[in-house]
């Protein structure tokens, strides 16, 4: 067995403790098998839960198939999720980077993770949504078309914010004409998914406009409030701010310094239509970011090649 390879045990401890911290410290964590995923399955949750389809009908699937409770397929898939995450940001990290650097980086995204458990029940789509868009990155650094593919319809079964794994494709290489046609035709894959969950599963609209909320919600709540939940809107900030400053100081290849231009897009369409004290809808900011921190971290990976990149 290969040294790396026992990297795997200790990505099996970081699971468990970071699925420790997201069961103690959400709140309604019963509330996904109570009603979410019940409600997801037979259509009746409410939008945009409804279209988010791929945990629910998987944790339900494997739950009907083994006999097994709702409950302990729920609390396994979020070991497995978490664990594959941190795999799939290993391999990720592996394009440009020593083992040991990987694994560095794996650690702190468990490190920081629970920033991300705030004012939130756990969603399905929230681990599920850290591996699929970092798969989907993964696929672009390494230029594979057929993987990329594949990760995107599989997010985009997950989650909107798949859209932003096209728009990262557009710009990590030069924009020639074949690349422009590729970009065309995977903008195209997100979107027949996207209307189709809504064609299939029947449009219902719900209040898309977040940026007066969150422009309130940059006042710090009430004193009334804990300490804690009253800067829950700044936890994106105090999460990915540090990063992505050491980040854009980074000397880095090509992707690296691209992934960077997707940031300020994301951030702006969540803030106008996502709810920012939620500070789990910036989970992919750890793909588009990631790279870049680490060539801060550790400049001497960066080799004479990728310098011109």
């Amino acid at each position: 067995m290969k040294r790396e390879a026992w990297y795997l045990v200790v990505y099996l401890t970081l699971a468990v403790a970071t699925g420790f911290a997201d069961v103690r410290m959400r709140a309604h964590t019963d509330n996904v098998v109570k009603s979410y995923i019940p409600g997801v399955v037979a259509g009746t949750e409410s939008a945009p839960g409804r279209y988010r389809v791929l945990m629910p009908f998987a944790i339900d699937g494997v739950a009907r198939a083994t006999g097994a409770s709702l409950i302990s397929v729920w609390y396994v898939s979020r070991l497995l999720l978490l664990f594959t995450a941190f795999c799939v940001i290993h391999l990720y990290l592996r394009t440009w980077f020593a083992p040991g650097e990987a694994f560095a980086g794996v650690a702190l995204t468990a490190a920081t993770l629970p920033l991300t458990f705030t004012n939130s029940w756990p969603h399905p789509d929230h681990f599920a949504e850290l591996a699929l868009f970092t798969l989907g990155a993964v696929a672009i650094a390494r230029r594979s078309d057929a993987l990329f593919g594949a990760a995107l319809a599989a997010a985009a079964l997950n989650r909107e914010t798949s859209a932003f794994l096209v728009l990262l494709y557009c710009v990590a290489e030069p924009l020639t004409r074949a690349r422009a046609i590729r970009t065309v035709l995977f903008g195209a894959e997100w979107f027949a998914i996207y209307a189709g969950l809504r064609a299939v599963r029947g449009l219902s609209h719900y209040e898309y406009w977040q940026a007066g909320r969150n422009l309130a919600d940059l006042g710090l709540l009430p004193s009334a409030f804990d300490p804690y939940y009253r800067a829950y809107a700044y936890f994106g900030l105090v999460l990915f701010g540090p990063m992505l400053v050491l980040a854009l100081r980074a000397d880095a290849p090509r992707f690296a310094r691209r992934a960077l231009l997707v940031v300020p897009c994301f951030v702006a369409v969540a803030f106008m239509f996502s709810s920012i004290i939620e500070s789990r809808i910036f989970t992919p900011l750890y793909a588009l970011i990631l790279p870049g921190l680490m060539f801060f971290l550790f400049p001497s990976a960066l080799t004479v090649r990728e310098r011109v990149l």
